[in-house]
């Protein structure tokens, strides 16, 4: 894992979002999580972890580079789960607005 980033700083922004999606990033989190549970996703990152691990060949065949696809999957799995929170949060926000709105 590098230490440090030297990369262009265009490839340190979003390349994937679309406008709308760049000015309301919670739209591809509600989008997320309305396709995949959580435990769906723990059970994709470990089924990825396990294919890495145990192929014969490809980019995880020295020690370094396996200890290192832990420790992305341990940070990816800890993202995934703060977001996952924050999603939750934010819908039972918007719930108990859309619920005080429709009592006015």
């Amino acid at each position: 894992m590098r230490t440090s980033n030297n990369r262009p700083e265009w490839e340190n922004r979003p390349m994937r979002l679309n406008e709308e999606e760049t000015k309301d990033p919670y739209s591809v989190v509600e989008d997320f999580f309305s396709f995949f549970h959580l435990q769906d996703v723990r059970e994709v990152l470990w089924d990825w972890l396990v294919a890495a691990l145990s192929s014969e060949s490809g980019a995880y065949n020295t020690g370094y580079a396996r200890s290192n696809l832990f420790f992305v999957y341990e940070k990816f799995e800890l993202l995934i789960e703060a977001v996952h929170g924050l999603h939750r949060k934010r819908r039972k926000r918007l719930k108990r607005k859309q619920r005080l709105d429709e009592r006015k």
